[in-house]
């Protein structure tokens, strides 16, 4: 009886077994999808964070693959307010989340490795936003790492699936929770960014103790120029110790941001520098070596300052524009040029001058000769400079002429 019930139960339990179903291992290649962008994020990561910690904080990017064009170029993204984030370069928040990427990659934890990916694509999307409508250039290395969270986003979107990781109300929590971390991340760069442009302290330059040494060495590396254009708008005196040529584009984020820089410099500095304006507008209106529009409206800008300068306002006018870097029409110009007072007929009349046209047409033929890339790019007593080096870099070179001179 006993052995009849024991065969009954065995083909009970062979019959429950063959019912119940197989649980779908899910396919391999996500995994290693993710641990091979994982890794390429890492490098190109680490690589941007090494560039940030030689050029320090708004320092210049020094890498041959950083100048391509004006509108991809490593130091007007590498070298804004939003290339940080709670003090410490993107860079380095990057490396440490493709770091946890590639280490979870390893692990049973399928949830936090799709969270995680997804979060690197979302700030992804965050950061090339900024780049292209913010500060209107980018940089290689961004361009890659968005790349790569592309390839990562599409590993974790297949190993959700196959995994059944993530329901759909979990899916639209996450998406919530992603953009209330972006508007925060937003707020506080923008709050920097706001604090960066605001500021009118006077530099002084460092005691010699305090020389930035690293960037000294940086700085005597970079190649010797000599301009031989008009030196039509200059500030300080002729014999000055330091001797800044800039190109400029007026609207240029990070040639508002050397504006301001330079006026504090010269404020904690006085009769030490002297600074020259170039215009190199990023505009195919009057720009033949710009293939596609960068800054449109950055000719009429030119042409403008230029209009007030024949009337002795172009710094004035200078000032004007860079605070205001809207897509100038001919109605906001002729409000700045009565905001100065100046004689409106007169400016009118000049706006249409092909001499004023020729004029710009000379700088952006000095600025190609010496092999402008980007803007703004710095002549200082010859060395060409790319991007606008941080304050106490520029202000220790002060220090160092000082020296030099026997000061």
């Amino acid at each position: 009886m006993a052995s009849k019930y024991g065969k009954s139960e065995r083909r009970g339990a062979t019959r429950i077994e063959a019912v119940r179903p197989t649980l779908k291992q899910p396919p391999r290649w996500p995994l290693l999808t993710i641990r091979w962008f994982a890794a390429a994020g890492l490098l190109v990561s680490v690589y941007l964070a090494m560039l940030h910690a030689q050029a320090g904080a708004g320092g210049s990017i020094d890498s041959p693959l950083c100048g391509l064009s004006p509108t991809v170029n490593c130091n007007s993204v590498l070298g804004s307010a939003y290339s940080r984030l709670f003090g410490f370069p993107v860079a380095d928040w990057a490396a440490l989340t493709y770091a946890g990427i590639f280490v979870l990659s390893f692990l049973s934890q399928p949830v936090l490795l799709v969270l995680l990916c997804g979060w690197a694509f979302t700030f992804s999307l965050y950061m090339a936003s900024l780049s292209l409508f913010v500060i209107q250039a980018a940089c290689l290395f961004c361009i890659t790492l968005y790349t790569v969270n592309i390839g990562l986003l599409v590993g974790a979107v297949v190993l959700a699936r196959s995994s059944s990781t993530l329901t759909a109300q979990q899916a639209v929590f996450t998406i919530v929770g992603y953009t209330v971390l972006l508007a925060g991340f937003g707020w506080q760069q923008s709050q920097v960014a706001s604090v960066v442009s605001a500021e009118t302290e006077p530099i002084s330059a460092p005691a010699p103790a305090a020389v930035d040494t690293e960037f000294l060495r940086y700085y005597n590396s970079r190649p010797l120029v000599t301009l031989t254009g008009e030196e039509r708008y200059t500030e300080g005196p002729p014999q000055a110790l330091l001797t800044i040529s800039e190109f400029a584009d007026f609207r240029c984020p990070q040639c508002a941001r050397a504006w301001g820089i330079f006026k504090q410099l010269m404020h904690g500095n006085p009769n030490t520098i002297r600074l020259i304006f170039h215009h190199y507008p990023l505009d195919s209106e009057c720009n033949p070596h710009i293939t596609q529009q960068v800054h449109p409206a950055s000719c009429a800008a030119s042409i403008a300052a230029e209009c007030a300068g024949d009337q002795g306002k172009f710094w004035d006018y200078a000032d004007l524009l860079f605070a205001d870097q809207k897509e100038y029409n001919k109605a906001d110009l002729e409000e700045f040029a009565k905001t100065l007072n100046l004689d409106l007929q007169r400016f009118q009349t000049c706006l249409t001058d092909n001499q004023i046209r020729e004029r710009i047409g000379k700088d952006i033929a000095e600025a190609e000769r010496i092999g402008l890339k980007a803007t703004p790019t710095l002549i200082i007593n010859g060395h060409f400079i790319e991007g606008i080096p941080a304050p106490n870099k520029l202000a220790s070179l002060i220090t160092v002429e000082k020296q030099r001179a026997g000061k």
